[in-house]
């Protein structure tokens, strides 16, 4: 009997002590057996310079880069037993996952997102003027709702010098992209002088379609041989004259300013860098990481933003209508 109890009383210790190992050294820093720390890092095409600085000094993740649009659809299709990967992207994209998976009726992702940098939408043009001649023309309404009522219009019609040709706003790819979407839906808010984007309001004016046209037509008619509206400006001129675009871009094709006259239209709009963490999934000490990456990347402090981009659904809306336009 006493061999027994003995026998019995070293198996829970062993037990005992295995759980300890494992929670020591197994598990996450959490101490939370259910999370595991991973792998993969998906990162948005604008940040692939900063994620290739990241990637090259550290080797405990898989670094990819892809664009926004074709992350979202991939992982709004993939089987609820495919592990998802972390995703360096921009609000609200995680919860644009869970919004199309719910129309199908597949299992949430549950991403959880951590917001680390904000930078401000806006327009640059090149610095000989045209700014100065398109904010004098739009006196009085929203500087978005100007230029989409007037691109593909001759600058001599608002003032400006017929060398110039014709205004030739550009976007980039608002399909995939997801400055170019955001650029858009900025764009849209400037249209209303409201940052409240919602389905309704677009389909109860009239006028909205026009304008969308308009705007669409001469935007999609861009070739981003640079990657980006601004990217493309930069390098092949010709192509536009103004480029969507955002503060954390300026700064890094523009660092000093003198290649490009910007203005930040009204209503405010910000990006939101986050970090989404599928659930079940830890991101041990990579959000601290890459914030202060983001950071020197010309990125502000995420308290800066004012009004974010509109809602998941509004941004699903958003994309849509324009491929249809487009």
């Amino acid at each position: 009997m006493k061999g027994r109890l003995s026998a019995l009383a070293v198996a829970i210790v062993l037990v005992v002590g295995s759980f300890l190992v494992r929670r020591e050294i197994i598990d996450d820093d959490n101490g939370d057996p259910s999370e595991q720390q991973a792998d993969e890092l998906v990162c948005i095409t604008e940040l692939a310079d900063l994620c290739a600085a990241f990637a090259a000094g550290n080797d405990s993740v898989t670094v990819t880069v892809e664009d926004a649009g074709a992350t979202l659809d991939r992982l709004a299709a993939i089987d609820s037993d495919t592990e998802p990967p972390l995703w360096l992207t921009v609000e609200p994209f995680p919860a644009m996952v869970d919004s199309i998976r719910a129309g199908t009726r597949a299992e949430p992702l549950g991403y959880s997102t951590n917001v680390l940098a904000a930078s401000q939408l806006g327009v640059a043009l090149p610095p000989d003027g045209r700014l100065d001649v398109l904010l004098a023309a739009c006196d009085g309404q929203p500087l978005w709702r100007c230029i989409g009522t007037n691109a593909g219009s001759p600058w001599s019609e608002l003032g400006g010098e017929g060398r110039w040709g014709t205004v030739r706003p550009a976007l980039g790819d608002v399909d995939g992209s997801a400055l170019g979407l955001s650029s858009f839906a900025a764009s849209v808010a400037g249209y209303f002088n409201d940052a409240d984007v919602s389905r309704s309001r677009w389909e109860n004016d009239p006028a909205f379609i026009p304008w969308l046209d308009g705007l669409a037509d001469t935007s999609s008619g861009v070739s981003l041989s640079g990657g980006s509206a601004l990217g493309t400006m930069a390098t092949r001129p010709s192509a536009l004259d103004i480029a969507a675009t955002a503060g954390f871009e300026l700064a890094s094709v523009d660092a000093d300013s003198q290649r490009f006259a910007r203005n930040y239209p009204a209503p405010e709009m910000w990006l939101q860098a986050v970090l989404a963490v599928p659930g079940g999934a830890a991101a041990g000490d990579l959000a601290a990481e890459l914030t202060q990456l983001l950071r020197t990347s010309g990125w502000d402090d995420a308290a800066t933003a004012t009004t974010p981009v509109p809602s998941a659904s509004a941004m699903l809306a958003l994309r849509a209508y324009w491929n249809d336009a487009v």
